[in-house]
C-alpha cells in the first residue's frame, strides 16, 4: 500500500471521528427546542394587570384570551375607523343600515368609505364608579343602594363572551376587579363600595386614568361612568378632559348619580349636602356637574341618563347594552395627508327612509367629534 492510499485512510478515519464526537449525547436532534429558541411573548393587553418580571415567562389560560392591546386612533394609521349609532327621536336602535346610506365628513370635506360593517358583538366595558364618603349615614345609603341596583341590573345583561372590569374612586382611583366574565366577581367587587372611606371626589383626574388604561386595548370598548359629576381636588382640569374626550378612543356612557335624593330634598338643600367638608355647594354647582357629564358624554360618541328613580334604572341599562351592542363600524382613510398633530372634526351624516307605525322616523347619528392626526 502506497503512501498516498494510507494518508487517504488516515483523513478519512479522522472526519469520521470529529463528525461523532460533535453530535450531542443521546442522539441527534432534527431541530431545536422551541422553548429554546423562541422568547415567550410578554402578557398581553389588560391594562389594569402590572407588568410581569422578565423571570416570568408564563402566561394562564385566562391570560392569552383578556381584551389585547392595540394603539389609539390618534397614533395609529391613516385608517380612521369609527364607531356610529343611529337611532330615531326615542332613542331606538336602528339596524339594518348599509354603506350608500352614510357620507362621512372630516373637516368639512368629504371622506370614501372604505370599510364597513354592522357591529353585533359582545363587549368589553369598564365601569368607573364614584365612592365618596358624604358623611350622613341615610345619604351614604341611598347612594350606594344606587350603584348595588346599577350594577345588578347590569349583570343581568352580560352574555357569554362580555368583558367587565370595575374602577372606583374618590380622592384617586382604585381597581376594584380586573377585567372578569364572572357576574359574581363582578358583582363583588361592587359590593366593595359599601364602605367609602374619603369625602373627596376627584372626577377628573379618575376619567383621565381610565382613558389612559384603555387607549390601547383592542376592539370597541366603553366606560359606564356612575358619578355626580361633581369634582373636588382633581389636578386635571375640566377643560384638559374634555380635550381628551374629544379623541378618547373609549365611548362614555355615564348614569347620574343622586337625582332622586335632589329630587326629594330640592336643588338648593341637597346642594348643602353634597359639599366637601361641610363646604356646600349651591344649586348652580349642580347644573355645572349635570352640564359637565353630558359633554364628556357626547364629546366620546356616548350617552348620559339623569333617573330621578329607580324604577327608570332597569330601561336605561337596558338601552345602554343595545347602543353598545348594535352600532356600525365605518373606516375610511383621511384625503388630508399632512402629519400634522392638530385635531379633526367629524361630522358622520346618514340618510336612509326608515318607517316606524307607519311614520318616517327622524334618524340621529352618534360618534366621536372627531380625533388627532398622527404627528411625525
Amino acid at each position: 500500500m502506497n503512501i498516498n492510499c494510507i494518508f487517504k485512510i488516515m483523513l478519512l478515519t479522522l472526519c469520521i471521528f470529529i463528525m461523532t464526537v460533535s453530535q450531542p449525547f443521546g442522539g441527534t436532534q432534527s431541530s431545536l427546542n422551541p422553548a429554546d429558541s423562541v422568547q415567550p411573548s410578554p402578557a398581553a393587553g389588560n391594562p389594569y394587570q402590572q407588568s410581569k418580571t422578565d423571570s416570568d415567562n408564563t402566561e394562564t389560560e385566562q391570560d392569552q384570551d383578556l381584551p389585547k392591546g392595540r394603539m389609539s386612533i390618534s397614533v395609529a394609521t391613516d385608517l380612521v375607523t369609527l364607531q356610529v349609532l343611529v337611532t330615531d327621536s326615542k332613542g331606538n336602535v336602528i339596524t339594518g343600515l348599509r354603506p350608500e346610506h352614510f357620507t362621512v365628513y372630516e373637516d368639512k370635506v368629504k371622506q370614501e368609505i372604505t370599510n364597513f360593517s354592522p357591529i353585533e358583538a359582545n363587549v368589553t366595558v369598564v365601569l368607573l364608579v364614584e365612592y365618596r364618603k358624604y358623611g350622613h349615614y341615610v345619604i351614604d345609603d341611598i347612594f350606594i343602594q344606587q350603584i348595588y341596583s346599577i350594577s345588578e341590573y347590569f349583570a343581568r345583561n352580560l352574555r357569554q363572551g362580555d368583558w367587565v372590569g370595575v374602577i372606583g374612586y374618590d380622592i384617586k382611583p382604585i381597581i376594584l376587579t380586573d377585567f372578569t366574565q364572572d357576574k359574581m366577581e363582578f358583582l363583588s367587587a361592587m359590593r366593595a363600595i359599601a364602605f367609602p372611606a374619603m369625602s373627596e371626589h376627584n372626577l377628573f383626574d379618575a376619567l383621565m386614568d381610565v382613558f389612559d388604561r384603555t387607549e390601547e386595548m383592542e376592539g370597541k370598548v366603553s366606560i359606564l361612568l356612575l358619578s355626580t359629576g361633581l369634582n373636588s381636588f382633581s389636578k386635571h382640569t375640566y377643560e384638559e378632559v374634555l380635550e381628551r374626550c374629544k379623541e378618547a378612543t373609549a365611548t362614555l356612557y355615564t348614569i347620574s348619580l343622586g337625582q332622586y335624593f335632589r329630587a326629594i330634598l330640592g336643588e338648593d338643600r341637597a346642594a348643602q349636602y353634597l359639599g366637601v367638608d361641610a363646604l356646600g355647594l349651591s344649586s348652580i354647582d349642580l347644573s355645572m356637574a349635570d352640564n359637565r357629564l353630558r359633554f364628556f358624554s357626547e364629546y366620546t360618541g356616548g350617552n348620559v341618563y339623569y333617573p330621578r328613580f329607580d324604577s327608570e334604572l332597569p330601561t336605561i341599562i337596558n338601552n345602554i347594552s343595545a347602543l353598545l351592542r348594535s352600532q356600525y363600524s365605518i373606516g375610511y382613510v383621511s384625503s388630508n395627508t399632512k402629519k400634522d398633530g392638530k385635531f379633526r372634526n367629524i361630522k358622520v351624516e346618514v340618510n336612509a327612509k326608515v318607517m316606524i307605525n307607519g311614520k318616517e322616523a327622524k334618524l340621529k347619528v352618534k360618534t366621536r367629534k372627531g380625533y388627532k392626526a398622527q404627528e411625525f
